[in-house]
């Protein structure tokens, strides 16, 4: 589960641990904020719970090196051939469509064929594909094998179709969310979303940080109660300057729908004119 800490004018990933989660309020938000990374993104985590767990329910089961092999391997291609890096907007998922390829192919080219996702709602079937130069046939279950005799590709890429999807353009669709009291702008892809909020004066300040913390709590509690069926937020930021307040949010699993839920908790706030979303 993870842990919650305040330090620095952020909310941050202490650690990943079988306690409560616990959000602590600043004692006040004078510091700068602290901008450094608490977690490095990655397509697929060797050492989560919750990625071992969405494999295995799809009958795939990973050695320990083999793991590390095709998470390295994996994200290197990737890489390499669109230009796009993992984040808490670009990831790998299950199949999740009817006419999915299974997620794993065994044969002489074995395939490991997850979903990528880019937030908040593309999805592309792509294939990680592997063969033994010495005519091996290598399963995910194996730890005694010579990475040096694998070759590795990754079939389905779709380099262009992806930067289209992580543009910077409007993007206002998914936060259809009914009527609310100021401008919404969305614009463009980031590797964190930031909310840039716009007020008539400084006074609600603290307690629109207050508010955003509070939203992020209760949304992680209630997501962990459910399996994190909505995924958990990572951590979020603080910086001010005049009557912009700008609030980066790493969202970790969480996407669009935790977003959603901060927008609807800001409508209480009269002296907000305006919020900007990067996504």
């Amino acid at each position: 589960m993870y842990l919650y800490k305040y330090k620095n004018n952020e909310a941050v990933l202490d650690s990943i641990a079988a306690q409560p989660l616990k959000l602590t309020p600043a004692a006040d938000f004078k510091d700068e904020p602290n901008l450094s990374f608490y977690m490095k993104n990655r397509f697929y985590y060797c050492d989560n719970y919750w990625s071992i767990n969405f494999f295995q329910q799809e009958g795939v089961f990973f050695s320990q090196k083999f793991c590390n092999f095709f998470t390295n391997q994996f994200e290197e291609i990737f890489v390499r051939e669109t230009g796009i890096k993992p984040s808490s907007k670009v990831g790998i998922t299950v199949p999740n469509r009817d006419d999915s390829p299974k997620l794993y192919e065994h044969g002489f080219i074995s395939k490991l064929n997850p979903v990528l996702w880019i937030m908040p709602d593309y999805y592309d079937d792509i294939n990680f594909c592997w063969k033994s130069k010495t005519g091996k046939i290598i399963k995910p279950t194996d730890e005694d094998f010579d990475e040096e005799d694998l070759e590795c590709w990754i079939e389905g890429l779709k380099p262009n179709e992806y930067w289209k999807q992580v543009a910077t353009e409007k993007k206002d669709r998914p936060f259809k969310i009914g009527k609310i009291p100021f401008q919404l702008k969305v614009f463009g892809f980031g590797t964190d979303t930031i909310l840039r909020i716009y007020l008539k004066d400084k006074i609600e300040f603290d307690l629109i940080k207050a508010k955003i913390i509070e939203n992020i709590k209760e949304y992680n509690e209630i997501s962990e109660k459910k399996f994190r069926n909505k995924g958990v937020v990572h951590n979020v930021k603080f910086e001010s300057e005049d009557r912009v307040l700008t609030v980066v949010i790493d969202t970790g699993s969480s996407g669009i729908e935790i977003i959603k839920t901060t927008l609807k908790a800001l409508t209480k706030f009269t002296s907000i004119k305006k919020v900007e979303v990067d996504i």
